[in-house]
């Protein structure tokens, strides 16, 4: 046996040790997903997660991923989470375990209401977003957090900015253990925008990008640069109206910056729209 493979049988000897450990104290293990896997199991193919830990794989069955319908075991390839282990198989030649998602999640919610108090910043994975929406998992407790929670800057649509499988830190701001109700914020933790008003002026103008045309209040919304402050604008007139789009990049002049409600008013300028116009005709 060379001095690697020696190494390496040791590493993987370690691994293992820790691994039945864990498994008889119900420790939970972090591990990294590598991929989808068919594994026979109890005589049946069973499709399991691929897992990685320290050296050794290990495998997670469909059905104690999660308690709740997902559509595809890959959409959790590349992720790290805790598990917790079930089973560890091994001979002289190699080595996996078997791991329960399900009974981690479990646990770990069960410690999470025991300390949990408003204030508290968390690690939270995200189980799944759409347009208005994030879905979270913290400690094992499944929350969702609205679009204004999640930043102070306007977001047309989340998928865009935020996809399953990451990790964002949360505060808890309302918490109810008795009815295991709360409501968490990442908005929280950045800086107010309202501080950076008085960067803007009346009169000035500035760089900006259209995130939303609502007809039903007349008015444009658009985020200011560099800080991502929201302003709201008039609907323009038809002729400078026709040229604007969601996402487009326009200029700003601001009439008036209201300091105690923190909002910012002007109208929405589009360099050119003249020359626009003329190119138009031609």
């Amino acid at each position: 046996m060379t001095i690697l493979e020696e190494q390496l049988r040791e590493k993987r000897m370690y691994a293992e040790a820790n691994l039945r450990d864990a498994r008889r104290f119900k420790r939970f293990i972090t591990v990294t997903s590598i991929g989808v896997e068919e594994l026979e199991l109890g005589g049946t193919q069973v499709e399991c997660l691929k897992v990685y830990f320290d050296g050794i794989y290990g495998y997670i069955p469909k059905d104690k991923m999660d308690d709740y319908e997902f559509r595809s075991l890959f959409s959790f390839v590349d992720g790290e989470f805790q598990v917790n282990v079930e089973e560890v198989i091994s001979d002289d030649n190699n080595s996996f375990f078997i791991g329960n998602r399900k009974a981690a999640l479990e646990k770990q919610a069960e410690m999470f209401w025991d300390t949990a108090k408003v204030g508290q910043v968390h690690d939270a994975f995200v189980s799944g977003v759409d347009k208005a929406n994030v879905y979270l998992i913290i400690s094992g407790v499944r929350i969702r957090m609205s679009k204004e929670e999640y930043s102070y800057t306007y977001h047309r649509d989340l998928r865009e900015v935020i996809a399953r499988g990451e990790h964002i830190d949360v505060q808890i701001n309302t918490l109810n253990v008795e009815d295991k109700k709360l409501k968490v914020s990442r908005r929280v933790l950045e800086a107010d925008p309202k501080t950076f008003l008085s960067e803007y002026k009346a009169g000035g103008i500035y760089a900006a990008e259209v995130n939303n045309i609502n007809t039903e209040v007349g008015g444009v919304f658009v985020t200011l640069k560099p800080r991502g402050i929201s302003a709201l604008a008039q609907f323009p007139s038809m002729r400078v109206g026709q040229h604007i789009k969601e996402g487009q990049k326009v200029q700003f002049k601001v009439s008036r910056v209201d300091l105690q409600t923190g909002h910012i008013y002007g109208h929405v300028v589009i360099p050119r729209v003249q020359q626009i116009g003329k190119a138009h005709r031609s």
